[in-house]
């Protein structure tokens, strides 16, 4: 399994499960530019937060959508299933491509997330079923920067397709061509799972499954880090055009600040993978994860001093610092929490983006909603779940006396 990753095989592996990522990130995020027209196009106020439901409408669909994925995936292999989530995949995104209404809009958005489910918990299986240790943080790196490059990546192309062809609809559109590409990639990719490892597709055989996931303080340790971390970032992704553009009163901003931003996240994300074979995935995402703490007492005490409305310029730079922070803690943690999992990978996969996602898309609508004229619910959100998100390390997550997870944690079947 400690293989080396230059092969040309792997090279394409990789590259598929980061296109996997990428057309998540490009479906919740593509449409953001184009909340000025989607408003005009239904008739909503210039101010209307109503937009951002079409986020929130992705993240629930992948909730309802990755507690299914993870045992079928891990019953009939990773292909065969993924392909049937990108044809969901795809009727969301023509539905929402010929949505009359918001309302149909919106549940064209939810169908498109239960087919992006699949390729989110799935592309973290088939990771796990190739690499272990340090080399699955490193491709997992590669993979989930991506993901991450994709809400920053998202909003220049939906800029562009906007201003190119006048509609919000062609962002819509563009989610149509990824499905279509991802499909006709797969057929090039060898099923990962090996057919010693299929598991009985049942309820007893789920209900173990789970059992073994849960028990795992370790995965669960990690899942529930990543929920509360994610949460602010879900609520950052909802309300940033609001935020740029109304708050700030910097419409112009808008896409140079992604732009900006991506590149940052590109150089860290190269940074991270060839750190993490130094200094080990627990040291880095640990660290990573005390950084974000110390950005977001910074950003709270810089809102409160400011009654909610600061220089736009540090602000800007400490959220760059603060997705930076993601950017590292996401594949290192989520390397942590698969690991032990082995051959129960789809579901704890499945398992560890339910909690993430649908939880974390929650707390992130909390705050989002108390987004109105000021950054100052933005970053109280941050501090309270970063702090939640520490204490949850320093009290779930136990250490040998070597510095790694507990053995006896990680394999519950021991």
């Amino acid at each position: 399994m400690n293989r080396p990753i230059r092969v040309q095989g792997d090279r394409e592996f990789i590259a598929f499960t980061a296109l996997l990522t990428s057309a998540i990130a490009l479906s919740i995020d593509m449409l953001l530019p184009a909340f000025a027209d989607l408003r005009s196009s239904f008739g909503m106020e210039p101010t209307s937060n109503l937009p951002g439901l079409t986020i929130t409408c992705i993240f629930v669909g992948m909730a309802i959508g990755m507690p299914v994925y993870g045992p079928l995936a891990d019953t009939y292999g990773r292909i065969p299933v993924l392909r049937a989530g990108i044809a969901l995949f795809a009727l969301g995104a023509l539905g929402s491509t010929l949505a009359p209404n918001l309302g149909f809009l919106l549940v064209s958005r939810v169908l498109w997330g239960i087919g992006c489910a699949a390729p989110r918990t799935i592309s973290q299986a088939m990771i796990r079923d190739k690499f272990e240790g340090d080399d699955m943080a490193r491709v997992m790196a590669i993979v989930q920067t991506i993901f991450f490059a994709g809400p920053v990546l998202a909003p220049v192309i939906g800029d562009l397709l906007v201003r190119g062809g006048g509609s919000w609809r062609l962002t819509m559109l563009f989610g149509l061509l990824i499905a279509i590409i991802i499909w006709g990639w797969s057929f090039r990719i060898t099923e990962s799972l090996d057919s010693a490892n299929r598991r009985d597709l049942s309820f007893s055989a789920t209900k173990q499954g789970l059992r073994v996931v849960f028990q795992n303080r370790v995965t669960i340790g990690y899942a529930i880090t990543l929920l509360f971390s994610g949460g602010a970032f879900y609520s950052f992704l909802s309300s940033s055009e609001l935020i740029i553009s109304e708050i700030f009163q910097k419409p112009t901003w808008f896409v140079p600040y992604f732009s900006i931003t991506m590149v940052v996240m590109a150089a860290v994300a190269l940074t991270g993978s060839r750190v993490v074979g130094r200094v080990g995935a627990r040291q880095l995402g640990h660290g990573a994860l005390a950084f974000q703490m110390g950005v977001s007492l910074l950003m709270l005490a810089l809102a409160l001093s400011t009654d909610g409305v600061p220089p736009v310029g540090l602000w800007m730079v400490l959220m760059t610092a603060q997705i930076a922070a993601m950017v590292v803690m996401m594949p290192t943690m989520t390397t942590m929490a698969l690991e032990p999992m082995g051959a129960v990978a789809g579901t704890a996969a499945s398992t560890i983006g339910f909690i993430t996602m649908s939880i974390g898309a929650l707390l992130g609508a909390i705050i989002d909603r108390q987004i109105t004229s000021t950054v100052t619910p933005l970053a109280v959100g941050y501090a309270l779940y970063t702090a939640l998100a520490v204490a949850v390390v320093l009290t779930m997550v136990r250490k040998t006396k070597s510095g790694h997870a507990n053995p006896s944690e990680a394999n519950p079947h021991e």
